[in-house]
């Protein structure tokens, strides 16, 4: 067996995997959305997984593995209020209705191998607010240090912390993990993007933490902090079991991920991959991507996790896959129907693109999650 669900996770990534078997199925979360989305998605899906395995309240609902891909309020925050219920219930002798086995999370402190408090006070006068918008849509990633910080105390607190069995960073060059049918293999940070990362961080930025921290500091600073570690820190993944595999790409950059494939040889002569599942990195946005990363990765399945927040998905991000795919066969899943996007006008450009590509003839198809469901799902294996 073989799912994926994108939960409805608002502008961010809240996504499950499925596998194991039909009699002992077995469970992955990975992200969680951002503020709102826990009590909206995350934990409603959780407690229907519950009743369809008909557990009683005192017996726990086995999480394989849960994951945060990386530090940003848009994957992050449904995650860490997920930890503080389950410390709250501990801490007060209730029964805890979810039972991780393993958590995987880099947080900012362990990405740079730095205890340095002076990033936790930085933060809390270099968010996206405060610098007035100057940082636009990467803001987020600043104001979420002190958020994987806490997820980071929540984890040890509940002794899921140190990245089993990466005992250390998760990142590309570990053998392949297997859990139950699924096999994942790590693609992406590589310990050389994370060199750089460490670097840049102790000859630029420490130097500034210690002036005076003015509006141009501040906004370096941030600056660097949005910047390089969301490009360079995102896990990438590939998840195979029963002969089907996706692709999940967090806000990971393309070209990170095609070397990441390379290095893993996963790429075949022609320097490609066929999956039956791309999650599109970074919510369908044009940042990350080229026509090449289409080209080279090639899916029956596009999972998009947007709601025309930030402009996503961008019409040049849907115009290089359907580039990329001509006279193809192919689905591209939204987890919102463009009439109930946040962002009505860009609802209106992706509805419009769509009609206008099956005007032309193309024979892709496109599906979006049904208005009253808590998710879109791709089932890919589903016997045993």
């Amino acid at each position: 067996m073989l799912a994926l669900e994108a939960l409805r996770a608002k502008y961010g990534d809240s996504l499950m995997l499925h596998f194991g078997t039909r009699q002992q199925p077995l469970l992955a979360v990975l992200d969680g959305g951002p503020p709102g989305v826990f009590n909206d998605a995350l934990r409603p899906r959780l407690e229907a997984i519950r009743q369809e395995r008909k557990l009683d309240a005192r017996t726990p609902l086995e999480i394989e593995l849960m994951m945060v891909t990386h530090i940003d309020e848009d994957h992050i925050a449904g995650i860490l209020q997920l930890a503080q219920k389950m410390k709250d219930l501990r801490d007060s002798k209730q029964p805890v209705p979810w039972k991780i086995r393993r958590f995987w999370h880099n947080s900012f402190d362990d990405l740079l191998d730095n205890n340095d408090a002076s990033i936790a006070s930085a933060a809390s006068v270099m968010s996206a607010a405060s610098l007035g918008g100057m940082l636009g849509q990467g803001g987020s990633i600043l104001a979420s240090v002190p958020q994987g910080r806490e997820l980071r105390k929540l984890l040890a607190a509940l002794t899921l912390d140190g990245n089993p069995p990466f005992n250390g960073l998760v990142m590309a060059g570990h053998v392949p993990i297997t859990i139950g049918n699924l096999k994942l293999t790590v693609v992406a940070p590589s310990k050389e993007n994370l060199r750089a990362l460490q670097s840049d961080w102790d000859k630029k930025i420490k130097p500034l933490l210690k002036k005076e921290k003015d509006q141009a500091t501040r906004a370096e600073a941030a600056a660097f902090v949005d910047k390089s570690v969301y490009n360079l820190s995102s896990i990438v993944m590939l998840a195979e079991a029963d002969g089907k595999r996706i692709l999940l790409t967090g806000d990971g950059r393309g070209d990170h991920t095609l070397a990441g494939l390379q290095q893993s040889g996963l790429l075949d002569r022609n320097g490609r991959i066929e999956v039956d599942i791309l999650k599109a990195p970074h919510h369908g946005s044009i940042r990350n991507v080229a026509l090449e990363y289409f080209e080279a990765i090639r899916a029956k399945h596009y999972v998009i996790s947007a709601d025309g927040k930030f402009d996503n998905p961008d019409i040049e991000t849907l115009k290089l896959i359907s580039q990329a795919r001509p006279d193809d066969q192919f689905t591209i899943h939204l987890t919102y129907p463009t009439d109930e996007f946040a962002v009505a006008e860009i609802g209106k450009k992706v509805a419009r693109f769509f009609a206008d590509e099956k005007g032309a003839g193309r024979k892709y198809k496109t599906e979006t999650r049904k208005s009253n469901e808590l998710s879109a799902a791709v089932i890919l294996a589903d016997q045993n």
